[in-house]
């Protein structure tokens, strides 16, 4: 299931493989315009929230460092230090966790595992942003824990 109508990149970067996406010739992305504008939007409006959707359809699509960078300029918009603002934190932090899963650095993971959990935990209620968040706090939890384990997908609901 795709969110957006955006593109998915040609291919998953992965640093020290492929050509970084913006900053190499052969980038993905060196030629494109930033992906958003710095910029928040509100959690009720999330399903209109372009960095947002693209960001889910990159993370479920694996590609963990092009979701991280769909989220940051959402990310940069909001008050850090709001629910909205860790939530997406947490999002990014998961992203960068599979991603050093990825590279096979396994005490990367464990660092941001731990952060990934703290910055989930802000949101107390049930749903947020579409998402099942306690659900799937526990479902990202179990698959950083477990080398193997494969990922949950965020399955956004109205």
């Amino acid at each position: 299931m795709r969110y957006s109508a955006r593109a998915l990149p040609a291919y998953r970067f992965l640093p020290g493989r492929d050509p970084h996406p913006t900053a190499d010739p052969r980038g993905h992305s060196v030629d494109s315009a930033p992906w958003f504008e710095i910029g928040g939007c509100a959690p009720a409006d999330w399903a209109d929230c372009a960095p947002y959707l693209y960001g889910v359809d990159c993370f479920n699509h694996g590609f963990w460092w092009e979701s991280h960078e769909a989220w940051e300029p959402l990310w940069r918009g909001l008050d850090s230090e709001s629910v909205q603002g860790h939530y997406v934190q947490g999002l990014i932090q998961a992203a960068n966790a599979l991603l050093k899963r990825r590279m096979g650095r396994p005490s990367a993971v464990a660092r941001l595992r731990r952060e990934t959990r703290r910055h989930l935990e802000w949101v107390s209620v049930a749903r947020y942003m579409g998402l099942e968040v306690v659900a799937w706090r526990a479902g990202i939890d179990h698959c950083l824990a477990q080398p193997g384990a494969g990922f949950p997908g965020i399955y956004l609901k109205a």
